[in-house]
């Protein structure tokens, strides 16, 4: 009884401990959920391949009776050689007829020295500067050191002229304020001298109103002098401009009140009467006393005017001067430092980005050459199949029209598919390309050879969709029958040993190019230069390379 009361309670420990462990596993699993870490995005790559990339349009349609095939250039002018006659067997490619085509040969000729001179470049940059190249950079460098130092000292002598000159016209300038000041107060002693006149005072006394102008005259321009002398004392050579500035112009409004007051002793004069004590002849000796002041004020106004005119034409002259002085320095630096750049390239050795930069230009004059070759066949005839010519309907030297056939010729094999391919595509599809052909019939693993045989210039339109008309004839039809399912793959461009990527690796911001490579856990932008978009992805002619992870599509968590 003892013994099965113990194992009883054995029994119930080990529960109460399995109870306790389960729920602290259980609290350890909602720790852990609650309190980790965030996930970051998943990204799924592939690795940047280089292969062959093929362009190639796909369609559908049956197979029919081949008619006859009319042949014309894709470009007018005038015939300069037609090879063959009525009744000549060809072989598919076989040039039939040329244009006269000396600007398209011109084009090509320029193309390729173009595809030549960036090969050269592409040598040269891998070899690096040589060095009568690296000595000639150094000899560079120091002129334009030397140029810099010309320009500044030159900067500098000509802000030392220009404070020499300005600060002496300045005190010019100061001096005539000075002096015009003395006129001024002469001319008020004048002033003072013909309305004080004892002998006077009896004539004026039929003019008060005139005597009394001419006083509140006298006094305005008293106060405008005494307040021009206190600002004149205190300027000097070390005053601020603007403090010169406002003196002159404080002395020509000085200048001014004391003409307003010689007019108006003047006006006294000229009413006055004369008298015992007060001839005319004192009358006149006043007015002519009046009349040299005014004449004075005249040429003092004059004078503030040019001393102020010579002074500020002066600043506004060497403004001018140092500035173009300081964008010579700017130019000269700027000189050096291209200078020095160019230098530190010369001993430099090519970097990655350079390289890739030139392989992109020889790329890009290739393409180039390519479409002078491309617009230089359009001038050609040649056979798109095995044949025979049927009708010519040219000769050579004669202008022809893209209405109208040169030629009409019918193949060897009597079978043909007519299929319709989209606006989008149609650009891509020319006559003479090849064609991959499967049937329904035979399944996927028998393949057809054609090629094109006819594009028709004129739209169809399916369902308010616009497509084009085109033509494949069978190299070789075999046991194909008419009216059987023809799967075409029209294959209208191909590159060899070329770097791409899928399509989805490439994105375009503000019209430019850029891709995403996947470096170390992190999604580095890498901007790209995209050529032939194949079928199974994009051409990349620089910006990444082989072996490069590149991610195309982002899975956030």
């Amino acid at each position: 009884m003892q013994a099965f009361s113990l194992l009883s309670l054995i029994s119930i420990m080990k529960k109460i401990f399995l109870a306790i462990v389960i729920v602290g596993v259980i609290g350890i699993v909602i720790w852990a959920v609650k309190f980790r870490e965030p996930v970051g995005p998943e990204y799924v790559t592939e690795i940047v391949e280089i292969g062959t990339l093929t362009q190639s349009v796909e369609a559908t349609g049956k197979v029919e009776s081949m008619e006859r095939i009319d042949l014309n250039f894709r470009t007018s002018g005038r015939i300069s050689e037609m090879n063959v006659n009525v009744g000549n067997e060809v072989k598919k490619g076989q040039i039939l007829a040329r244009l006269e085509s000396r600007a398209l040969l011109s084009r090509v000729s320029d193309a390729q020295a173009q595809v030549d001179k960036e090969k050269a470049d592409y040598d040269k940059l891998l070899a690096g500067s040589s060095d009568q190249g690296i000595q000639v950079s150094e000899d560079t460098v120091t002129q334009k050191q030397q140029d810099v130092s010309a320009a500044e000292n030159a900067l500098a002598n000509l802000r030392v002229k220009r404070k020499t000159e300005q600060d002496n016209l300045k005190e010019k300038a100061i001096t005539v304020l000075n002096n015009e000041v003395l006129v001024s107060e002469l001319a008020i002693e004048v002033i003072d001298n013909t309305l004080d006149d004892p002998d006077a005072n009896s004539s004026y006394a039929y003019i008060t109103s005139d005597k009394n102008a001419a006083q509140l005259s006298r006094d305005n321009a008293n106060n405008k002098i005494t307040s021009v002398d206190v600002v004149v004392d205190v300027l000097t050579v070390n005053s601020s401009d603007t403090d010169v500035l406002a003196g002159l112009d404080d002395g020509k409004l000085m200048l001014d009140s004391v003409k307003d007051a010689l007019s108006d002793a003047m006006i006294v004069l000229k009413t006055a009467d004369t008298t015992y004590s007060f001839t005319e002849s004192d009358i006149d000796t006043l007015k002519s006393n009046i009349q040299t002041k005014q004449t004075t004020v005249n040429t003092s106004q004059t004078n503030i005017v040019t001393a102020k005119t010579n002074w500020t034409d002066k600043i506004a002259y060497y403004n001018d001067q140092v500035a173009n002085a300081e964008d010579a320095v700017a130019q000269v630096q700027s000189a050096l430092r291209v200078a020095q750049s160019q230098l530190e390239l010369e001993k430099s050795p090519p970097r990655d980005f350079e390289i890739n930069a030139q392989k992109a230009k020889i790329s890009q004059a290739e393409a180039a050459l390519n479409l002078a070759l491309a617009n230089l066949e359009e001038a050609v005839i040649r056979s798109p199949l095995n044949g025979t010519i049927t009708k010519k309907y040219y000769e050579a030297g004669e202008q022809t029209s893209l209405s109208s056939p040169v030629l009409e010729m019918i193949g060897q094999a009597t079978l043909e598919i007519e299929v319709d391919i989209s606006e989008s595509d149609i650009a891509k599809v020319i006559v003479a390309q090849d064609a991959q052909i499967t049937l329904d019939a035979f399944g996927d693993e028998k393949v057809y050879i054609g090629s094109v045989t006819f594009v028709d210039p004129a739209e169809t339109l399916i369902s308010d969709v616009v497509y084009y008309k085109v033509k494949v004839a069978f190299s070789d039809s075999g046991q194909v029958k008419p009216g059987m399912t023809a799967n075409v793959t029209i294959v209208t461009d191909s590159k060899e040993n070329v770097l791409f990527v899928p399509f989805r690796a490439v994105k375009s911001r503000n019209g430019d190019k850029y891709v995403e490579v996947f470096i170390n856990g992190q999604a580095v932008e890498r901007d790209v230069v995209v050529g032939l978009r194949g079928d199974e992805g994009i051409e990349i002619i620089s910006g990444i390379e082989a072996g490069d992870e590149v991610i195309t599509f982002i899975k956030e968590k």
